[in-house]
């Protein structure tokens, strides 16, 4: 429906489909973030991440909308847990702090809701890691679908995952690989901050 001049979505418009895309932030596929997949990710694919410090994962919508939630994946294949905070704008210019989430420690999915604000961008900034110096997002959606939460939210549900490698794998014992365009794999240690 409309709310003055600006559309307030219902469905989610983070999408492909719906010409956002991901315009700051790494990641081995373009807009892994906005592809709707949350189940196949791993160590090496399916996210999106941020040196913390530098940088954030920005997203852009096609169009400025009226939103008043977002609800992200944080990369959940093993215990670890991340601070961070959420921006949005109509210009890249002048932000606005709709989440903070800098002292708290968040894992798996996460809901945000906030005053309904118009928006085109949206900028998550990772603070804290407790496994390495980088914030590694799964997927966004904006505004939040209800859809497979409740299936998502159990506390392990990603870990006996076939596809993810097992809870057997210690991401301490796993290298990024030399070279890698992807310069901050979940797996890396906080021991080598200077890696890129």
């Amino acid at each position: 429906f409309f709310l003055g001049k600006l559309f307030v979505p219902v469905e989610n418009v983070a999408t492909i489909a719906g010409c956002a895309s991901v315009i700051e932030g790494v990641s081995r596929s373009r807009n892994a973030l906005l592809n709707g997949d949350t189940k196949n990710y791993d160590w090496d694919s399916g996210y999106t991440c941020h040196q913390l410090g530098s940088g954030a994962i920005v997203v852009q919508l096609a169009q400025p909308y009226m939103i008043g939630s977002i609800r992200l994946l944080l990369w959940d294949c093993d215990d670890r847990s991340y601070s961070y905070y959420i921006e949005v704008s109509t210009n890249q210019q002048q932000w606005t702090m709709v989440a903070d989430r800098t002292k708290v420690s968040c894992k798996s999915w996460q809901s945000i809701i906030f005053e309904r604000q118009p928006a085109s961008f949206i900028r998550i900034v990772g603070t804290h890691n407790t496994a390495n110096e980088v914030f590694h997002c799964v997927h966004f959606e904006c505004p939040e679908q209800q859809s497979s939460q409740k299936e998502d939210n159990s506390e392990e549900s990603g870990l006996g995952d076939a596809s993810l490698g097992g809870p057997q794998l210690d991401p301490h014992a796993l290298q990024a690989p030399g070279g890698s365009s992807l310069p901050s794999s979940p797996s890396s240690v906080s021991r080598s901050p200077d890696r890129q």
